[in-house]
C-alpha cells in the first residue's frame, strides 16, 4: 500500500497477532517489513510531520530491526520536529524496545507533553485525532513500563474525554482497547462485585426484560479508591429517522437510465417488476476527510451487473457529472458502499457524485433504508437522507 502509516498500521496488528500465537503468512510479513525497512532507509528529511517514520521504525522495532542509530538521531536532534504525540511515542517505545530507556524516558515525557485538550480537532491525514493520540501514548507507555508516574493522570483524562464523545472512530477504540489491555495491572486491583459476588476477571450475562425491569445488575466498589462505571446502549428506532446533516450532506435521487427524474416518496408512488432506476448519491462536505456511503436497498431490489458503471463512476450515465469519483466500491447484495478520500482531493473539491444501476425483482411492500454518509475518523460529522417505504407492484 502506498500510505506507509497504514502498511505500519497492519504490520504493528499482524506482529501483535504473531506474538499471541496466531498464524501469520511468513511471506507477506516479510514483505510488508521489508517495504517498511526500503522506506525508512530512502524516505528524505522532513521539518515538520514525521507521523508515516515514526510508526515504520516503531514497527521494525517491534520486531528487532530497526536501526538504532537512526533512532537515537532522532531522539537527540529531529524529536521536536514530530508533529503529534502518537509520532513521539512510537519513536519513544522503539528506543525501550531497542535498550535505549533514557533517550526513551525523553521521547515519552516530550509526547505527554504535546497532549493537549482531548476535545480539540484539527484536520489529519494520520487516520487520528487528540483522543486517539492520548490512547497510544498511553499504550505504549504502558506496554514498555515506560514514566509510569504520569500514566495515572492521563488515564483519568482519557476517561473523561471517552465519556464526553457521543461518536468514536474506530482508531479511537483501537487504541482505547490497547490502552485498557496495558493497564491490565492496575485492573487487578479492583474490587468489584456483581450482585453481592466479587468478580474476578471479566463477566458476560444476558438479561431478559423481566430481569432488567427487576433491578438488573448491582455493580459495587469494594476498593478504596472510586471506580469509573461506563453504560453504553445500543439500540435501533423503530420509526425511519429524519434526514440530518452534520458537517456532511448528503442526497439521494432516482431516474429512469434515460435521465428523467422519479419520485418514489410521493404518494402512490411504486415500481413494477423488472423496473431499471439509476440510484444518484451526491455527498457534500464542509471540511477534507475521508468518508464513507452506505446506500442499504430495500428488499424488493437488486444491484444490476456492476460492470454496467464501473467502480461506481457514472460515465455510462451521459446525462450525469461529478467533480470526484470514489477511491473504493462495493457492490454488495443488500448495500451499495463508496469511499472517497478528500485529502487527495485538494482545497477545491468538496463534493462528489456516484451513481449506480438496480432492478426490482420482488413485489412487495419493504422498508427503504436512508443513506447514510460519515468521516470515517471524525464519525461526529455525518448525514444521512430520508428513510420511508418502497412498493413493488406485480408485472
Amino acid at each position: 500500500n502506498p500510505d506507509i502509516w497504514l502498511s505500519s498500521y497492519v504490520t504493528d496488528f499482524l506482529t501483535r497477532a504473531r506474538e499471541k500465537g496466531y498464524d501469520v503468512d511468513p511471506r507477506g510479513f516479510s514483505q510488508a517489513l521489508a517495504r517498511l525497512q526500503n522506506y525508512v532507509a530512502y524516505a528524505p528529511d522532513f521539518e515538520k510531520g514525521g507521523e508515516k517514520r515514526a510508526y515504520a521504525l516503531y514497527v521494525l522495532a517491534r520486531n528487532g530491526r530497526a536501526p538504532i542509530g537512526e533512532l537515537r538521531y532522532y531522539a537527540d536532534a529531529r524529536l521536536k520536529r514530530f508533529a503529534t504525540p502518537i509520532a513521539k511515542a512510537q519513536i519513544a517505545a522503539a528506543l525501550a524496545m531497542a535498550g535505549d530507556q533514557a533517550r526513551s524516558e525523553i521521547a515519552f515525557n516530550a509526547a505527554f507533553d504535546d497532549l493537549g485538550d482531548l476535545s480539540s480537532e484539527v484536520e489529519r491525514t494520520d487516520y487520528g485525532s487528540s483522543l486517539r493520540d492520548a490512547a497510544a501514548v498511553l499504550t505504549l507507555a504502558a506496554e514498555t513500563r515506560s514514566v509510569s508516574g504520569r500514566s495515572a493522570s492521563l488515564t483519568s483524562t482519557l476517561v473523561d474525554a471517552y465519556a464526553a464523545k457521543t461518536y468514536t472512530s474506530t482508531q479511537e477504540q483501537a487504541w482505547l482497547l490497547l490502552a485498557a489491555r496495558g493497564l491490565g495491572d492496575q485492573a487487578k486491583a479492583l474490587k468489584v462485585t456483581l450482585n453481592g459476588k466479587a468478580i474476578d476477571g471479566g463477566r458476560r450475562s444476558t438479561l431478559p426484560d423481566a430481569a432488567v425491569r427487576g433491578g438488573g445488575l448491582v455493580i459495587g466498589n469494594g476498593g478504596a479508591e472510586a471506580t469509573t462505571a461506563v453504560v453504553t446502549a445500543i439500540g435501533s428506532s423503530l420509526v425511519p429517522e429524519p434526514p440530518s446533516e452534520a458537517g456532511i450532506k448528503i442526497e439521494r435521487q432516482y431516474y429512469t437510465l434515460g435521465g428523467e427524474k422519479v419520485d418514489l416518496a410521493a404518494d402512490g408512488a411504486a415500481l413494477a417488476q423488472t423496473d431499471r432506476l439509476a440510484v444518484v448519491l451526491t455527498i457534500t462536505t464542509e471540511r477534507a476527510g475521508r468518508l464513507l456511503l452506505v446506500d442499504r436497498l430495500p428488499a424488493g431490489l437488486e444491484i444490476e451487473n456492476p460492470r454496467l458503471i464501473e467502480s461506481g463512476d457514472v460515465k455510462s450515465l451521459s446525462w450525469l457529472k461529478t467533480e470526484w469519483t470514489p477511491d473504493h466500491t462495493e457492490f454488495r447484495d443488500d448495500r451499495f458502499v463508496a469511499a472517497f478520500d478528500f485529502f487527495r482531493a485538494g482545497d477545491k473539491i468538496r463534493s462528489a457524485t456516484v451513481a449506480y444501476i438496480v432492478r426490482a425483482v420482488t413485489p412487495g411492500s419493504f422498508v427503504h433504508p436512508a443513506a447514510t454518509v460519515e468521516d470515517m475518523y471524525r464519525p461526529e460529522r455525518h448525514g444521512r437522507t430520508a428513510g420511508g417505504r418502497l412498493r413493488i407492484e406485480a408485472r
